[in-house]
């Protein structure tokens, strides 16, 4: 923080094989209002790509005047690549977006405003809209109240990875991306919301602000494509619980208890309908749990 309070920004976008996608996230930054941003950067990740990201991140250095930077990660995983892109960033708030998505230009005003309003705050989380309204309402944030996030059930239904912003002092003292989560490992979801759990353990202010708004491209118009993103919800979620349940958190125990029983019911929707036991979900969901107490330190 500088001495009249404010910020600088480091962006951070892992990318890998999506150079097309990956140009029209980064042309959105050519809208962006940074006048109250002393200083800001974005920090393009590339995850080990085969096709012309190197290339098309080349050109829009050469043709736009914005703060880009291009570093490889060779390391597979989305965690390896982040975590990259946070030893790379020079700055005081590290804000995390993905590949698919597209900034509103108040975004980086709104997050440093978040921070000089409220210096305690370690993390915000921000509104994430669909791109497009032909793609399935899924990987969304659409609440328009600010709130304060203290429970690990206000953590999972208010926060994203696609759109957080979390203080360099936060992410030193809670630790970087478990690399052994997330996509392009093993464990194929969850790293992001396991960092914003150990953050939020840690008795760090978390607040999930609306004026942080981003639209999210991600193209999912199949029922198969988003059955296979819930799945990997659900695996991400059990993983956490599996890794911090070995780490000693007994409340997740509880939890996980009545998670389970959940599945395993029977419950009456809003439109009259009664929904059958998810015996599916509860096969991921014991598999990732177990996993990720035996394999996860």
């Amino acid at each position: 923080m500088r001495r009249d309070g404010s910020y600088s920004i480091s962006v951070v976008i892992a990318t890998l094989n999506r150079a097309e996608q990956l140009a029209m996230c980064i042309r959105r930054f050519l809208d962006l209002d940074v006048r109250s941003v002393p200083a800001w950067e974005i920090v393009i990740v590339d995850n080990g790509s085969s096709d012309d990201t190197a290339q098309t991140v080349a050109e829009l250095q050469k043709r736009h005047d914005l703060p880009l930077r291009y570093i490889y990660e060779p390391t597979p995983g989305v965690s390896a690549a982040r975590n990259a892109g946070i030893r790379a960033a020079r700055y005081d708030i590290l804000a995390f977006t993905d590949d698919d998505c597209r900034v509103d230009p108040s975004w980086l005003s709104a997050i440093q405003q978040c921070f000089i309003t409220d210096p305690s705050i370690a993390m915000v989380g921000g509104r994430v809209d669909l791109f497009d309204p032909a793609d399935f309402e899924i990987s969304t944030r659409r609440f328009e109240d600010r709130f304060e996030i203290k429970t690990i059930d206000d953590m999972f239904t208010r926060l994203i990875g696609c759109n957080v912003a979390i203080s360099a002092d936060a992410v030193r003292r809670a630790g970087f991306f478990d690399t052994a989560i997330g996509p392009g490992t093993a464990f194929k979801a969850g790293e992001d919301h396991e960092l914003f759990y150990r953050i939020l353990k840690g008795g760090a202010k978390v607040v999930y602000e609306p004026e942080v708004r981003i639209e999210h491209a991600h193209g999912r118009r199949e029922k198969t494509e988003v059955q296979a993103l819930k799945a990997n919800y659900v695996k991400g979620r059990a993983t956490i619980f599996g890794k911090h349940i070995r780490a000693g958190d007994r409340d997740l125990i509880k939890r996980v208890y009545w998670e389970l029983r959940a599945y395993l019911s029977s419950r009456r929707r809003p439109d009259g309908t009664t929904s059958v036991p998810e015996l599916g979900s509860v096969r991921i969901y014991v598999l990732s749990l177990v996993r990720g107490f035996l394999f996860l330190h």
